[in-house]
This record gives C-alpha cells, structure tokens and sequence, in this order.
C-alpha cells in the first residue's frame, strides 16, 4: 500500500508544484467570483506538506500563498486524497492543516492583526464517489440555535473517482494528471490508456514535453495491469515517432532495472502473435469511440481478424480523420465490399 501511494504522492507533487498547472487547477475549478480575486502569477509554494508521517499513506498537499486583488496575501491549501474509499471527516481533517497554516503565519508576521484568508481545496481520486460534507454536518445538535458555536466553512472538494461527473478540463499537464487519478481505478481498462496518449500526442517533442511522457508512463506502467505489447501498440498508433521512442526506451530501462517482474518474454513467435492481439483490441476500441459500438460486426470484426499488421496500422491512422467507418477501409487489398 505505501508503495502504491507514494506513485500518487510523486505524480501529485511532479505536477502541482509547478506554478503554471496549479493557477490553471484554481482557473478552472474555482468559482469566477473567488479566482478573479486571486492574483494567479503571484503563487508561491510556502510549504510542502503539513500531513503526518502516519497520515502520508493516504494524503498529500501542498500550500500556496498568492497575493489578492488588493493587495493582501492568502493562502491556498491543496489537499489530495488517496484513499480508495471517501473520508466523510475530512473537514475536520482540513480544519487541523488550516489551524497550522494559520499559526505559521503568525510566526513569520507577528506584527499583523489579523489572520490571512485560506482556500481549502481537496481533489479525490478513490474508487467510489464522495460529496463534501461540511463541519457543520458533523456535529450533533440538539437545537438549530446551537450552531452558533460550530466553526464552519466551505471546502472546495473535486471528486475524480471514476463515477464522478467531474469534468476534466485545463492545461494539457492538468488534464493528464486528472485523468491517471481516474484512470488507476480501472487497471485493465485500455480505453483510458488511449484517452491519455491521445493527451500526450497534444505535447510538442521538445525536452521538456518528452520529460512529462517519462513521467506519464512510468505512473502508467506502476498503475495500470494491462499488457506491456498493448500499450506499445497503442503508442504506435497515437504518438509521434519521437514521444513513442521515448516510451520504448524507458520501457526498456525499466524492464531492466526489474520494474515489470514475472512477464516472461516467450518465444519470438509468442510475442508476435500477442503484438497482433494488441494492436487487434487497440483498433478495435478506436473505431468503437470514433463511430460507435454498432460498427463493429461480424463483417468488420472478420476483416480485422484477417488483416496483417501493416493493414492494421494504416487503419489506425486514417480513424481520427475518417468522416466514416468506410474511409477507414478505403482501397484495401481485400476491397469494401
């Protein structure tokens, strides 16, 4: 398990420490009435985590502080869950960090007379779906005239887990950090392998884009159980050459090092015949996204069966600009009949 989170914790901290992608998380998923008021180019990270050793397994964060319209600073406190499964108290949670945060800026502006604002925001990515459940909620009362005495506030809670209606939306490195949190609760689902590498083919193949497809699928590789040819074939088809050599080469290295343990290699012949399954399900699950499920009957399903691996691969690229499941056809040694 702390293997496992710690990948999560690293993609997190790869990603949200980077000025750009966090102003673009706070753009995109805060209301316009509190984001205008937030002067984005002044974020600065301030500290790294206030999570406990013994709460690291399931949670990491981030503190920002960021200069407001007029002037005065605030603080934004990301706080990413990693739980499998939601945490109604994690208000109570947040009210701690947030207690911390205002003690350390007492500490280092002893002459301020007031506290400075925080924008508690929490980003789940578990296995089932969560709501934000405010402090007040958690308290008993036995008349509404109590609440008076409970701290309450509003926690900005984004649920990525895979039944979320969440959208996902951004710069393309927040895009692709959002979804391989969605993605990694559905291991074997190659269909989220290809929404990420089509992601990845928007990247330029300069140094540092080539770094954030290391960085990408090797999160891949940790999280994802689906077969190594798979993959490969599906960056084949989506990828520049330049992107799909760096994946190769990383594979490669990690395949040495000993990161991809127990998937034996088999005989040359194995391997091409899995390579051609590979590339049969890829092709399979682009022309389903393109034109729809219906597309694929038995007319087509025995074309695909029977087509070699060059017919394979120059159908692949005509899919994303093909106005018909013809044009992907087209002009084939077997007709389209």
């Amino acid at each position: 398990m702390q293997m496992v989170n710690n990948i999560h914790d690293a993609l997190f901290r790869e990603t949200m420490s980077h000025r750009d992608v966090a102003a673009d998380f706070l753009r995109q998923y805060l209301p316009e009435s509190v984001s205008r008021h937030l002067r984005l180019e002044t974020l600065e990270i301030r500290k790294d985590t206030f999570v406990a050793p013994d709460q690291s397994l399931h949670h990491s964060d981030l503190l920002y502080e960021v200069r407001l319209s007029g002037d005065r600073s605030a603080y934004v406190y990301f706080l990413f869950e990693h739980k499998s499964t939601p945490d109604r108290f994690v208000a109570l949670q947040v009210l701690r960090y947030m207690l911390e945060i205002w003690e350390l800026a007492r500490k280092q502006h002893r002459s301020r007379k007031c506290l400075p604002l925080i924008i508690p925001i929490v980003v789940y990515h578990g296995k089932t779906r969560q709501r934000a459940v405010r402090l007040g909620e958690l308290v008993e009362l036995p008349d509404v005239c109590l609440k008076a005495y409970i701290p309450d506030f509003d926690l900005a809670l984004h649920d990525f887990s895979p039944g979320s209606e969440e959208q996902i939306k951004g710069s393309i490195i927040l895009r692709l950090l959002l979804t391989c949190f969605r993605a990694k609760n559905d291991p074997k689902t190659i269909g989220h392998v290809l929404d990420i590498y089509r992601i990845l083919s928007e990247l330029d193949d300069d140094e540092t884009s080539l770094r954030w497809v290391q960085i990408i699928f090797r999160y891949l590789i940790q999280t994802m159980d689906i077969e190594e040819n798979v993959m490969h074939d599906a960056a084949e088809m989506l990828l520049s050459s330049t992107k799909k050599d760096t994946i190769m080469t990383l594979a490669e290295r990690l395949l040495s090092r000993g990161k991809q343990e127990g998937r034996q290699e088999g005989r040359q012949e194995g391997r091409q015949e899995g390579r051609q399954e590979g590339r049969l399900m890829v092709l399979e699950l682009l022309l389903a996204k393109r034109f729809g499920q219906h597309v694929l009957d038995i007319r087509v399903q025995e074309r695909l069966r029977r087509a070699t691996p060059e017919q394979l691969d120059l159908w692949a690229e005509r899919i994303l600009d093909a106005r018909a499941v013809e044009d992907v056809f087209r002009d084939s040694s077997e007709g389209t009949s």
